[in-house]
This record gives C-alpha cells, structure tokens and sequence, in this order.
C-alpha cells in the first residue's frame, strides 16, 4: 500500500549550532584505527605488526555477503592489533597505524581513468574495489544494490538528514555540489537509470542554490523537496513519493536504488581519481560541546580529538558524566566514553550534560506512540507481547515492519523506551523464525 499520508511529528532540528562555522578539515591525526568489524561482518586482516601502509592501501578483508577490500586512511606504520571503542557500543578489535605524514598514496590512486569508456559492469566493480558502503547510517555495501535483476527507472539521492543535530550531508554538499551530481550520473549509469533525483528538505535552500545552478550539465537529473517532518527520511516514504509505487523488500523491486548524497560524493572520486572510501565528515554537536561543528576526517579517527577540536567540553561538564550519542538522538546509540572511532556509519556524535534522573511512571495507555507510528504500528502492543516473549503475537502485530525511527520514544510522557523493546521484539523474532 501506498502511504499517501505520512505520519510524523515537527521536531526542533537543532541543527543550527553545528551549522555556524564552516567544515574543518582534520586529515591528519597521529593516529588511526581501522576496525575489524563492518555492520555484523568481521574483516580478515592482511598486515601484520610493523608492516609500512600507503593510504588508500588494503589492510583488511569483508568476506562472503558483501565481500570487499578496506583501506588505511593514512600513511604509517601498523603499530598494534588493539581493542577500541566502536559505535555499535562494543569493543572490537582494530588495526592500529601511526600516521608518518607523509600523506603517502597507494599506487592505484590517481591513475587516469577514461570515464567515458567505463561500462556498468566496470562501475559496478570500482564500487567494491573501493570498499564503498552506505554512508547514511546502514553501512550496507553499495555495490550490491547495483547488481538487482529487476529494471531500475530512478536513482534518488537521500539528502533529507532528518535526525536532529546531524548536518554532515548538509556541510558536505554545499562543499561539494557538483561532485554530488557527478556521483549521482555515474550511479545512474551503473543501474542503466535514465532518471536520477536528489531529494532534501525544503527549508535547506542553500542545498538548493548549490545544485540548481549546477543541473543543466547533468540532464535527467532533478531535486525534490520535502517536508520538514520526521521521519521524512525513511527510505521507504521518499521513494513512494518519488516512484508513486510501492515495495515490500527492497526499493529494486519499485524501479528504484537510494544510496546516500555522501556515498554519491565518495563515488565521484572513487570512478574519476580511484580514491577508496578512506574518509568521511561526522557532526560534533550537542550542548555539552563549546563550538559544535563539523570535521572531514579519516576513518578511525579518534572521537576525542574532535571534541578538543571544537572547544572541549561546555564549562563545568564532566565528562565522565556527560551523556554521548553515536549517530543521531533519535535512531543513534547511548556511549559510555568519548573515547571512540570513527568508522563509516558513524555521521555524528552528540554530547550533552546528564539530564537529571527521571521516574518513570507505567504507560499511561495515552496512544500516542501508535498516533504517531509512521508504519501504523502499536508499539506499546508489541513491547508487552515482548515481555510476554509471544513471538506469536509479536509476529500478528507486524512489529517486522518497524523502521526504528525512535518517535514512539520521543513522543512517550512517561519516558519509556519503547523503540528499545520493538527492537528487542524484532530479534526474538528473528532468532525464532
């Protein structure tokens, strides 16, 4: 069925704190830590300790579904296999290089290519060799979208950044406009799609000033605003507004691929310089942060070098009892510690002061989270038949179909953490599938 009317709700963006200074550039820390982990998947590794890396080198492998090289960030020396701090809120074992500075780079980067006269399968193929994976938060390798059976009409380019705080992607394309678009042609030629669309919200105009100016060198591209309303992002709404049909799996399966306006940028240097995904740009904001910004930085920087960077942390926060976000409020992570990396789905992370301890009372039976559902579920239903580990009844009220949006937390007075036991839901279910 077609959502013709998207549930959502109207929330304060924040966004204009990390927006006031321009992008900083942080490429070269004195250490990187490449994580032997992406999504669920670990990576064999293929240096050893002492071993000299170029950047742009592969250090490490993702086998089986998604398989794909990973690449060092900088130039050095591998100098551990150490345990860090990741974003799933895990530690995971990474590969470790001290950074020489001498911004050496692999042999494969910079090669000219004839753009021209790559064919879909060769575009397809530089996807993968360059370890490209989804930007937006799903880290899901980008080069497998591009290998669907079914005839693809339309690429959209996701530029909508919904969650509050996060203006990565925003920074991103006012710096790079025209590499968005050159990325969004070559994805487009890779699917054989005539038509291509990058969708972001409305009041964004500098996003729009950026790329309109821009489109008469990119024929079949257009923009498409939305509405400033969360969960507007969500895959699954901009392409039924977009395509006017409607998918139960994949977006394949409505003519269309979505991939990220970041993972477009990354892709315009990876077909035209062979560049790697070696480097991405994570939001640091919050109100426990001075100077809430943005940084361009290698994969496996270390999070706390950033927060110096934008000012430390507000006057008379502790940052032992600072409260940590990895990735967005609503859909992100709670951390215990700054000290973490950064790897390719980590877009931000928000710090602020510890709010007060709450007494929660029980659900006040209120329905608001149901009212506000964007796929019309009952989550209070299916935090109960959780509790009740009913996979039965978990599975009849369809909690399958969440999207993890975090609104029924967001909108709950009595402060309960319902997205969490959705979520749990979701896994029972799954493990008794």
């Amino acid at each position: 069925m077609i959502i013709h009317k998207a549930k959502g709700i109207w929330i304060d963006g924040k966004k204009t704190m990390s927006k006031t200074l321009p992008m900083h550039e942080y490429l070269n820390p004195p250490f990187v830590y490449i994580p032997l982990l992406q999504q669920a998947s670990p990576l064999k590794r293929i240096v050893e300790i002492g071993d000299k890396v170029a950047i742009g080198q592969t250090v490490a492998l993702r086998e089986g579904f998604g398989a794909m090289p990973i690449h060092a960030s900088v130039s050095g020396t591998v100098t551990a296999i150490k345990k860090v701090w990741h974003a799933s809120g895990r530690m995971v074992e990474a590969i470790e290089i001290q950074n020489d500075f001498q911004n050496r780079m692999d042999e494969s980067i910079h090669v000219q290519t004839d753009v021209s006269l790559l064919s879909r399968n060769d575009l397809v193929i530089k996807m993968q060799q360059a370890g490209l994976s989804g930007l937006g938060g799903a880290g899901f390798p980008t080069y497998i979208k591009y290998q669907a059976k079914c005839p693809i009409d339309v690429v959209i380019i996701n530029a909508v950044e919904c969650e509050p705080y996060l203006t990565c992607d925003y920074m991103l394309i006012n710096s790079y406009p025209e590499k968005l678009l050159k990325g969004l042609s070559y994805f487009m030629r890779a699917a054989d799609a005539k038509k291509g669309v990058v969708a972001f919200k409305a009041y964004n105009t500098h996003i729009k000033e950026s790329l309109e100016p821009l489109l008469l060198n990119y024929p079949g591209i257009e923009l498409y605003e939305v509405k400033d309303i969360y969960p507007a992002g969500w895959e699954k709404y901009i392409v039924q507004k977009i395509t006017k049909k409607s998918y139960s799996g994949l977006p394949a399966e409505a003519g269309a691929i979505v991939d990220n306006s970041a993972t477009a940028i990354v892709f315009a240097d990876v077909v035209e310089k062979n560049i790697p995904l070696i480097s991405r740009v994570i939001t640091i904001s919050g109100e426990g942060i001075k100077n809430p910004q943005n940084f361009y930085v290698p994969l496996g920087t270390l999070v706390k070098e950033l927060i110096l960077l934008a000012g430390g942390y507000i006057e008379g926060l502790d940052p032992t009892k600072a409260w940590y976000i990895a990735g967005g409020p609503m859909t992100g992570r709670a951390i215990l510690i700054d000290d973490l990396i950064v790897n390719d789905t980590l877009g931000s992370v928000i710090v602020k002061p510890m709010p007060e301890e709450l007494k929660h009372p029980a659900c006040l039976g209120c329905g608001k989270c149901a009212d506000l559902c964007p796929v019309y579920l009952t989550p209070t239903e299916i935090q109960r038949a959780f509790e009740s580990k009913d996979t039965k009844a978990i599975k009849e009220l369809n909690a399958q179909k969440c999207m993890q949006c975090g609104l029924c937390s967001y909108v709950c007075p009595s402060h309960i953490e319902i997205a969490d036991y959705v979520a749990r839901a979701k896994e029972l279910l799954r493990k008794g599938a």
